[in-house]
Parts: structure tokens; C-alpha cells; sequence
């Protein structure tokens, strides 16, 4: 029997009795989420435990796949790769989930835990994660398996959420942030650009991607910028637009380096990618 004072009541509970339901306290999920707080499509996010506003996880949350050791841009169909999962903080608790999905939001390929200690699968709504562990939530960075699907489908797109918290096991002065990671093959590539041409350009004095778009097909615009590494360096949600034309900017993070970028422009999940210089 444990004793609680509480506006000059004495109040009494046994061990087994939350005291969540005196204080409105709510435990850190230390030990992983508890599935669908990945932002995606019928998901939710962290903030429905942790308190406080769902910011861009735009270069911040990092997504990588690699093969063989060497990073990628684009998958093949039926294909093992190693997935990365890197928040840019070296922040001392942290968390995350991720959930791949296809054109139509359902799972696209299927994940295997490479390190059972520091990450777990789990299902929610009918789909498989990827989230941390106890032992894992002192990290920042975090590696698994991806199986991309065994036919070319469509692109895939990877939700993240990830929380940096303030290691105080409250609900409050975590912060939140939500990434799309998107990925096609070149066969899903050069099919798409019957759907979707693009010309993207990139200003210097504003460090601006200017993409005009061409679609037959309306929905939700994503833009990823992609590094010769294979590295998800810069995701942007565009917002829905109408088929036939559109001019659209987006600024970029100054962090970003000068070099070679492959961007991904995906309408509807309908993804075509260009390389472009990015100068400073």
C-alpha cells in the first residue's frame, strides 16, 4: 500500500494501481512504441502520449538503404538492404518507429531485426514496424532489414516518427518529428514519367528547389533529396495538387552541402527522380 497527499487529502493505493490515474502521469515508452504513431496514412503520431505539437523531421530524420554495403538510391524488386534510421542529435534518449507503404497504404516488402537488442518489430493495424528497445532508446542511429517487394509496384515510402526526449519519463518537453522517405525502382521510374514529368532547377540565392510539374494523375506531392551516399538528407510534404500543371519551390536547409543530389518527386505515389547540382 503506497500513500499519496493530494490537495490536503491523504489517499491511499496498492502497488499494482497506476498512478496515472491521480496524476495524469504517463511513462516514456522506453521499451519502443506502441505502434501506429508514424504519421502515415490511418496512423497517428508520438503526440498521442507525448504532449506538445508534431514538427518536420526535413533533415533532421534520416533514412538509408544500402546494399552490400553500398548505399542506394533506387531498390530492386525481391532485394535484401540494410535500412539505417539516424536522428541528427546527440540528444541521450531518443525513439522511433517506422512503417513502409505503397501507393495503395498497405506494407510494401517486409522487415527482419538485425539487432534484437537494440530494435523489435511490432504490428498495428495490420501492418509490421520497426521500432527501438530499452536498451536501444540511448541511441541515435539505428539499423535493420528491408526485403523490398518481390514485384516492381510501385514506389515505397518510408514513415518515420521519431521522439528526442527530455529523458525526464514525463509526457511533456519531448519533442516530436515526422519524415517521408521515398524510394522507387528504375523500371517504377521511367514508367511513372508517363505520369509525372518534371523539371527541377535550383537557386542559389534563395537555395531553392523550383520544380515545375506536368501530371495526369492529382494527389499528394512529396519532394526527398537523396545524397550519392544513398542518404535521405531532405524530405518536404507539398501538399495536394490538381492533374496538369504546377510550379512549385521549396527551400532547402542550409545545412545542406554542395554537390550532386538525386531529388525524388513523387505525385500520388507516382515517383520520378532528376540529378541536380546544389551550389553555395
Amino acid at each position: 500500500m503506497g500513500l499519496l497527499v493530494a490537495s490536503g487529502l491523504l489517499l491511499s493505493f496498492s502497488p499494482n494501481e497506476s498512478i496515472q490515474k491521480l496524476t495524469g502521469y504517463h511513462a516514456l515508452n522506453g521499451a519502443g512504441s506502441p505502434g501506429g504513431r508514424t504519421g502515415a496514412p490511418g496512423d497517428g503520431t508520438c503526440t498521442q502520449c507525448h504532449a506538445g505539437s508534431v514538427q518536420s523531421g526535413s533533415g533532421f530524420n534520416l533514412v538509408t538503404l544500402s546494399s552490400g554495403g553500398n548505399p542506394v538510391t533506387e531498390y530492386l524488386p525481391n532485394t535484401v538492404y540494410q535500412v539505417n534510421v539516424t536522428m541528427s542529435t546527440t540528444n541521450a534518449k531518443n525513439g522511433f518507429e517506422i512503417v513502409a507503404l505503397n501507393s495503395n497504404n498497405t506494407m510494401a516488402g517486409t522487415f527482419a531485426i538485425t539487432n534484437a537488442t537494440h530494435t523489435k518489430t511490432i504490428t498495428s493495424g495490420g501492418k509490421t514496424r520497426v521500432t527501438h528497445k530499452s536498451a536501444g532508446n540511448d541511441l541515435a542511429s539505428w539499423s535493420f532489414n528491408w526485403t523490398s517487394p518481390a514485384t516492381n509496384t510501385s514506389a515505397v515510402t518510408f514513415y518515420l516518427a521519431t521522439n528526442q526526449t527530455n529523458s525526464d519519463a514525463g509526457t511533456t518537453g519531448d519533442i516530436i518529428r515526422t519524415s517521408q522517405h521515398v524510394f522507387g525502382t528504375q523500371a517504377d521510374v521511367k514508367e511513372n514519367t508517363s505520369k509525372v514529368e518534371t523539371t527541377i532547377g535550383y537557386s542559389s540565392i534563395t537555395n531553392s528547389l523550383n520544380i515545375q510539374l506536368d501530371s495526369k494523375v492529382a494527389g499528394s506531392v512529396f519532394v526527398n533529396v537523396v545524397d550519392l551516399n544513398g542518404k535521405s538528407v531532405f524530405t518536404e510534404n507539398m501538399g495536394a495538387i490538381n492533374a496538369g500543371e504546377s510550379a512549385l519551390s521549396v527551400r532547402l536547409d542550409q545545412e545542406l552541402n554542395a554537390g550532386i543530389y538525386m531529388v525524388n518527386v513523387s505525385v500520388d505515389n507516382n515517383m520520378t527522380a532528376k540529378k541536380i547540382f546544389i551550389s553555395k
